[in-house]
């Protein structure tokens, strides 16, 4: 600052700081003398001279000046009055005061301010309803830099502010007005973008915004209006609203205006902010996998076309960087199969990802390389010169999901996309292998180096498994060439490493990055014949059966299977009400990595011993153990990759499938003769006894064709019941049909190799995909999901022909009812004889009876009609719906919730008649975990329970109100008890308190 000026300067704060302080003495009082003094001052006229003093000192700043003496030292004093000022609320000043908030947030750090945030925002919130624009809007204004600049710590006690400022029905109410044309569009865009703010910040506020069906209303014609402002106001609505599950699904179910102002907004035409906010929506859109199939379906080619446009359209100029981020995180898309993979190949996938790899990236220069090696030399220089490094993970993954996710005949479109692919696969394998070789050098603190490392190991795994062959091949190629002469000692460090960690004792991994690489190391290395070889010579096999061991006792300890490359931003971390379907290698990663390189190692030994009784005499010691712990894996709760690759081995030694409780319960059936009501009768006399709706549901092709049926019926001296008689073929294998039946009843079966050609033929025959995929070891496609038995589909309109018993609840009249499958208008549920008795004793003894009731076609029911619907959905699928979850559960009254957990607790009365301990227990599990997030149930959950005698859920109940026993007892809600139970809360209290609670 020169001499003169400067000094002029200076000498003019200091006159506006005389003044402001002036100004400023007018309102401070002190308390007392140990307390700081206060600013209170009731005149208007004086409130008004206050704020010009205050506004006229700012002026002389900017956020570059903000440390400077004087703003420092009067921050806390212009932040007291203006507390005060805006509190008292006098429509002549307020808009002033406002306004220089404003001014004080732009020129300070808004951490000078945290202090008097949260006097602030008491001050601000009531001023949002005042009806002068020149109020409310410049209110809305710093309210929304204070609540995006509120410190972690203090945000409990600003929402508690929020919601007793009943904040968010006023800001959703003054967006609504913009629809009458009172306000202006400045004033909808700062309204909507504290809406937006608010919902980023506390996820509470989320229900009352996507539940508000005339504010959707509203955004969904806003949002096909020409004023881009106004578009883009209310696309940030929608992007904020779709971090909540809930929220999401409800935008997808009338999407379309919204996905196609999100997909124009993303366009190169667009400015850089609303591009960024489109690709931002649609992430969220995507977080789920069945929401972003949702998407994919009603835009899946714009969508795909503007994302690979963005990536690799213009140069990097400033503001494009955070775009080209965006756009790549949208391409993860990837990761799950759709039809929108056949437009990321149709618009050329393979050259975008290069211009994010090579730098000045030229389509034709690739068309040189006349070999293999100069394609590698070209490579190596290329990933040298490191261009856009943070952008690299992002490279990897988008091109591995995209291998994994293709078709065993895909082939590129073209010379030049072929061109493409393979330098991209090039590149991937070096990376990879120079990870390799790094060993103990990888370091998880570089960050952008580990990811890297991760993601490209990650992506060369996925092109060596991918279904096409042409990758796979391309990729075994590649790779095999780049590791040359080292590759048996890069296996032999990868061998050494993985034997140290099951051997050293401990329980965490020593280096989870390093970890990960060596065991991807082990299985793209393993599909090479020469490196199986080496590997099964150094007990590689004996090595990686150790380490699942490993893993699966310390699975708990291990932590995070992946390094996370791409740190999450803090609305990312503040999803709500998402039940994402999981990745295959989000969970347990690791073991998938390691049963892949068993897979390959398990595959080479018998591809060279032909069969598996070879192997058993080579590896005697391991076969039993080995198929030990892929049983308990496959059968556990393990990733859906982990286990689908644990049943893949142990295909190899005749077990074919999963086994479950629902296939478990569905075999007890097969062998239970009494329940049939099919008998198939074999040309050698013998015959299986079967049940029509269960072969209907999971082998349609061995019911009789309802015309020409060589068939007749026999009526059993028991029951009187009819069972229908088939006569089987000569030319049809007795014990392959056996074996099919035992698959379609439990899901899974043992086959010996005598039998496994004939029971290929048989089930190809009777189109059993998911047997027959198994038999011929077909390799499960990445993202696949463990085969269910789908019973339900036994209640759809085309099979329910096949019902023998109706279930009647105890509610006789209910408004609305309307059977889809019969004309009956009272409650009632379809269903089979068969399917009852294979989940409850009682039933079937009821059935076998011979009494009145084991022939009426009715069977009463003691619960509520929601009871018996999710008592059903147990039946056929093992799985009790659980109650609205979120802010669903968290914004229902208690009549409400009451009515969802009265349901279970009537289940589980009647799991203790009819003895079924499983169910029992899962409605347990659901009853607690709903009176943990609703204590204020405890009480009428306690006198329900206790009105059917079951005295666990009673004393599981009292536990659970124990914390606020002293409320529930001022309150007067537990006049209402009996002593013994007070009493029993009382107790509960007590052991709550002297344990510290």
């Amino acid at each position: 600052m020169a001499s003169s000026k400067g000094g002029n300067t200076t000498a003019h704060m200091n006159t506006l700081h005389q003044r402001l302080y002036h100004a400023l003495n007018l309102g401070f009082r002190r308390v007392s003398d140990d307390k700081e003094k206060k600013w209170e001052c009731t005149d208007i006229e004086i409130q008004r001279h206050v704020v010009k003093s205050i506004s006229a000192f700012l002026d002389c700043f900017s956020r570059a000046t903000a440390n400077h003496r004087l703003i420092k030292d009067s921050v806390s004093d212009i932040a007291r009055a203006l507390v005060f000022i805006l509190g008292f609320r006098n429509r002549a000043v307020v808009g002033l005061a406002a306004n220089v908030l404003i001014k004080l947030l732009r020129v300070v750090h808004p951490s000078f301010l945290q202090t008097y945030s949260l006097d602030l925002v008491e001050s601000l919130v009531p001023l949002l309803s005042v009806r002068q624009v020149e109020v409310s809007l410049p209110c809305a204004v710093a309210l929304n830099v204070i609540l995006v600049n509120v410190r972690e710590s203090k945000e409990k006690e600003v929402w508690r502010v929020l919601e007793e400022g009943k904040t968010v029905v006023l800001v959703v109410g003054n967006l609504q007005k913009f629809y009458e044309g009172n306000v202006s569009v400045e004033w909808f865009q700062e309204m909507a973008s504290l809406l937006s703010t608010v919902m980023l910040k506390w996820p509470q506020s989320r229900y009352s915004v996507w539940s508000n069906p005339d504010l959707m209303g509203l955004l969904e014609s806003l949002s096909q209006k020409p004023d881009m402002d106004v578009k883009l106001a209310a696309l940030k609505l929608y992007s904020s609203v779709a971090l909540c599950g809930h929220g999401a699904s409800e935008l997808l179910n009338n999407g379309k205006p919204m996905l196609d102002l999100m997909i124009s907004c993303m366009d190169e035409s667009s400015s850089p902010n609303a591009r960024v906010e489109g690709f931002k929506l649609a992430q969220r859109l995507a977080t789920g996998n069945r929401e972003c199939l949702k998407m994919i379906n009603m835009c899946s080619e714009p969508l795909v076309k503007t994302t690979i446009l963005t990536i690799r359209s213009g140069k990097l100029e400033n503001d494009r960087m955070a775009l080209l981020v965006e756009a790549c995180k949208l391409a993860l898309i990837t990761r799950w199969e759709g039809k929108h993979h056949i437009y990321f190949w149709k618009y050329r996938i393979s050259q975008a990802l290069l211009s994010l790899v090579v730098e000045n990236f030229c389509s034709e220069s690739l068309d040189g390389y006349s070999s293999l090696e100069e394609e590698i030399s070209v490579a190596e220089k290329i990933l040298n010169a490191n261009f856009l490094p943070s952008l690299r993970s992002y490279v990897w993954d988008i091109i591995g999901f995209l291998a994994a996710h293709c078709e065993e005949d895909f082939d590129s479109i073209s010379r030049g996309d072929e061109l493409h692919l393979n330098f991209l696969v090039t590149c991937a394998c070096l990376t990879f292998s120079r990870s390799v070789q790094k060993g103990y050098q990888i370091c998880q603190k570089d960050s952008i180096s580990a990811s890297q490392s991760e993601s490209a190991s990650r992506a060369v795994l996925m092109m060596i498994y991918s279904p096409s062959k042409y990758i796979s091949s391309r990729a075994r190629v590649t790779l095999s060439f780049i590791i040359g002469e080292d590759g048996e000692q890069n296996l032999y460090s990868l061998v050494n490493f993985l034997s140290y960690i099951p051997s050293s004792g401990g329980y965490v991994l020593p280096n989870i990055l390093q970890t990960t690489v060596c065991l991807v190391g082990l299985a793209c290395y393993s599909s090479i014949p020469q490196y199986a070889n080496f590997i099964l010579r150094n007990q590689g096999l004996e090595i990686l059966l150790s380490f699942c061991s490993w893993y699966q006792r310390n699975r708990e300890n291990v932590g995070a299977s992946s390094f996370v490359p791409y740190p999450q931003s803090s609305a990312e971390k503040r999803i709500c009400c998402w039940e994402c379907t999981e990745d295959w290698d989000n969970k347990d990663a690791i073991l998938l990595y390691a049963l892949l390189a068993l897979t390959e190692l398990v595959n080479h030994s018998f591809s060279e011993q032909m069969h598996a009784e070879e192997f058993s005499t080579k590896r005697e010691s391991v076969k039993d153990r080995l198929c030990t712990t892929l049983q308990e894996i496959r059968d556990g709760s393990y990733g859906s990759g982990p286990r689908w690759y644990a049943a893949y081995i142990l295909s190899y030694f005749g077990y074919y499938g999963f086994q479950d409780k629902l296939g478990k319960r569905l075999m007890g059936a097969y062998k239970d003769e009494e329940c049939s009501d099919m008998r198939l009768m074999f040309a050698n006399g013998n015959n299986a006894s079967v049940n029509k709706v269960i072969l209907a549901v999971r082998c349609p092709t061995l019911l009789p064709p309802k015309e020409g049926a060589h068939s007749g019926s026999i009526p059993t001296e028991k029951s009187g019941r009819t069972v229908q008689e088939i006569r089987m073929s000569a030319n049809v294998d007795t014990l392959a049909l056996v074996k099919l039946l035992e698959f379609a009843y439990s899901g899974y079966v043992q086959v010996d190799s005598t039998t496994l050609k004939k029971l290929k033929t048989l089930a190809r025959h009777c189109k059993s995909k998911v047997l027959l995929q198994m038999l011929c070891r077909g390799r499960p496609k990445w993202g696949s999901s463990i085969p269910k038995i789908d019973l339900p589909l036994a209640l759809t309109p085309k099979l329910i022909h096949f019902s023998d018993v109706i279930l009647v609840p105890k509610e006789t009249n209910m408004a609305g009812f309307n059977c889809r499958l019969c004309s009956s208008t009272s409650p009632h549920a379809h269903s089979h004889r068969v399917i009852l008795s294979s989940g409850c004793e009682y039933l079937r003894a009821l059935f076998r009876s011979g009494m009145q009731e084991s022939h009426l076609d009715k069977l009463n029911v003691p619960v509520s009609w929601l009871g018996l619907t999710k008592l059903v959905n147990w039946f056929y699928s093992d799985e009790l719906p659980k109650p609205p979850s979120g802010c669903k559960w968290n914004n229902m009254d208690t009549d409400a919730k009451l009515q969802e957990l009265q349901a279970y607790v009537e289940i589980y009365s009647l799991t203790e008649w009819w003895i079924m301990e499983d169910l029992q227990n899962d409605c347990a599990k659901v009853i607690l975990t709903c009176l943990e997030s609703a204590r204020e149930l405890s009480i009428k959950t306690i006198e329900l329970a206790a009105t059917f005698s079951m005295w666990k859920l009673v004393e599981a109940a009292a536990e659970h109100a124990a914390p606020i026993y002293h409320q529930l007892r001022d309150s007067g809600e537990l006049d209402e008890l009996d002593d013994e139970l007070v009493n029993l809360i009382r107790t509960a209290a007590v052991q709550f308190s002297q344990q510290g609670g």
